[in-house]
């Protein structure tokens, strides 16, 4: 009782939350309690104390701040309006309307490259072309799926 309202004021310098530096101290007497038996081979209890609320602040301030970082690094921002998921399908469908009028070597090239994930290489290889009948293929597809989108444009 003697120390609790002291010890609170010191860890509450430390965290800036009233609320929190109160159960810090709460967790600090329950460690001295189970741990009582040490008691009598402590000189100045005061100086332990203090010294265990320190460790117990900058404790709580690193694992807050790990989870900040943790937090700050991992969360997603899943809002989202009806409108933007109604022009992510227009896209989608969009491209593959594209896709689905090229002529038939484009078309498969771009699939190969853009769904598959194949190589520039590998595709020249598996369709005995040259890698640069490839590489025209695919410009020659981008740049069909950029004029179609650039008029999905003028409507959204």
């Amino acid at each position: 009782m003697e120390y609790f309202p002291k010890v609170k004021y010191f860890i509450a310098h430390f965290i800036k939350n009233e609320a929190i530096a109160e159960e810090l101290t709460q967790e600090l007497f329950v460690k001295i309690w189970i741990n009582r038996k040490k008691l009598s081979s402590i000189d100045l209890l005061g100086a332990y104390i203090y010294k265990m609320a320190r460790n117990i602040s900058l404790d709580y301030i690193a694992k807050k701040g790990k989870e900040e970082l943790f937090i700050g690094k991992y969360t997603v921002d899943t809002t989202y309006t009806i409108e933007e998921d109604f022009y992510a399908e227009e896209t989608a469908l969009l491209v593959s309307l594209t896709v689905a009028i090229m002529p038939e070597q484009r078309k498969k090239v771009y699939e190969m490259s853009r769904v598959t994930g194949m190589s520039n290489d590998e595709i020249a290889l598996q369709l005995d072309i040259s890698k640069k009948t490839v590489e025209n293929h695919l410009n020659l597809a981008l740049k069909e799926i950029r004029k179609a989108l650039s008029l999905l444009s003028l409507f959204f």
